[in-house]
């Protein structure tokens, strides 16, 4: 008998269409994105829905946490580590909480797309040492996610982009392509 997990990404990845959750926080630390979409296709053939969105402001309490090793260079490892799970806690109940609210299942949820909480960003070319190329690091754990929302999780995409010759910043531009390109747009 094959894994349920294994059977259940194989049945999304054969759907013509899957319903995404995308989450993103940004380095203003004001709040968590929440954007459920329906997408289909693939590269400059995808073609989205978007089904709902809301920004969920963070408290002032998550904020001093956040702002505690945002952008530092010297913070405690330990803080950090425990920062990566608190996240994670944190942007899953508010995932939970929204998904209720806008009356979806969890198990319509085919996957969450989280960004994750940058807290350092460092290419080569502002830290200039030789040996290490460009580098970044978010923290808000997927897997914890996933566990907790009971929804695969995809996460790091900052770090992929690092790894494929990029510089992990901006990302936008790669799905603006994909969702544009095709317009075709009337200057008057």
């Amino acid at each position: 008998m094959a894994n349920k997990n294994i059977q259940h990404l194989y049945n999304i990845s054969n759907k013509n269409e899957r319903v995404i959750l995308g989450l993103m926080s940004g380095t203003s630390l004001d709040g968590l994105d929440l954007a459920l979409c329906k997408i289909s296709g693939s590269s400059t053939n995808t073609v989205f829905e978007l089904l709902h969105f809301e920004t969920v402001a963070y408290n002032n309490d998550f904020k001093q946490e956040l702002q505690s090793i945002f952008c530092k260079e010297q913070v405690s490892l330990e803080k950090v580590c425990l920062m990566n799970n608190y996240v994670a806690q944190i942007h899953s109940k508010i995932i939970n909480v929204t998904l209720q609210k806008w009356n979806v299942q969890n198990r319509e949820v085919d996957v969450i797309a989280s960004h994750g909480q940058t807290i350092y960003h460092s290419p080569k070319n502002k830290h200039q040492q030789q040996k290490f190329g460009n580098a970044t690091l978010q923290i808000g754990d997927g897997d914890t996610i996933a566990y907790n929302t009971q929804i695969i999780t995809v996460s790091d995409f900052r770090q992929k982009h690092i790894v494929a010759g990029g510089s992990g910043a901006p990302l936008a531009i790669y799905g603006d392509y994909f969702l544009f390109s095709k317009l075709k747009i009337e200057y008057y």
